[in-house]
């Protein structure tokens, strides 16, 4: 959903920078304010798909659960907040399922669904700019050069955004990610060594949905 609608977005406006990490949101409106209408106005995924479920079941509580612990800050801006409840860490999720001494090895698995190759990949570095590559194509649109360059880390982040600032960045899409790695890499991970990002294409293959167009055909009716 986020992919496509970003897709959109930056061929109408000609460059952009993700809005997916609000981490690397925050440091635009912080350390380069100039670029700030650069930003995607597209929610991200957590804000997107839970402002999907709100209009499709008004009395759902959402708690969004992941490895980023600046998402706790992002669903309390006006613009979120209407969608998510609750933000909670892998981290805390497990000190939750300890304090109720609740073996999750014994408990049914279910199926998770419309998801494609290119949602799953969001999770690392690069994933995005693929995705939003991918959302070009499935749209037909081929009379846009597509020049992505994926940030891995807030450092990678500074040095872009520095040279967008001097209109010397040769990219017209900036996939932010704060943390290394990704979001794999975030500070609410279960482990904090390196991650492989191999595991989450792996992952990613084992959708069923193998398009954008398929995983987002329920979606359809989303304002």
């Amino acid at each position: 959903m986020v992919a496509f609608e970003e897709s959109k977005e930056l061929v109408e406006k000609g460059f952009l920078t993700s809005s997916c990490c609000p981490a690397f949101v925050m440091y635009i409106e912080k350390q380069f304010p100039q670029l700030v209408d650069k930003i995607s106005h597209n929610l991200s995924p957590m804000a997107m798909i839970a402002k999907y479920i709100k209009k499709s079941d008004p009395t759902a509580k959402i708690v969004f659960i992941g490895p980023c612990t600046a998402k706790k800050a992002e669903f309390q801006k006006e613009t979120v907040r209407p969608y998510i409840d609750c933000v909670i860490t892998f981290e805390e999720l497990q000190a939750l399922i300890d304090s109720r001494d609740i073996d999750i090895t014994t408990l049914q698995e279910d199926v998770l669904d419309n998801a494609s190759y290119y949602g799953r990949i969001f999770a690392r570095s690069g994933g995005l700019a693929d995705a939003v590559n991918q959302a070009l194509k499935e749209q037909g649109i081929t009379d846009f050069k597509y020049n992505p360059i994926a940030c891995d880390g807030i450092e990678a982040c500074r040095t872009a955004l520095l040279k967008a600032s001097k209109n010397v960045l040769p990219n017209n899409f900036i996939e932010g990610m704060a943390c290394i790695g990704g979001c794999i890499g975030g500070a609410g991970c279960l482990t904090h060594g390196e991650k492989n990002k191999a595991e989450v294409d792996k992952y990613g293959m084992e959708a069923y949905e193998k398009s954008i167009e398929d995983a987002i055909a329920i979606y359809k009716n989303i304002d």
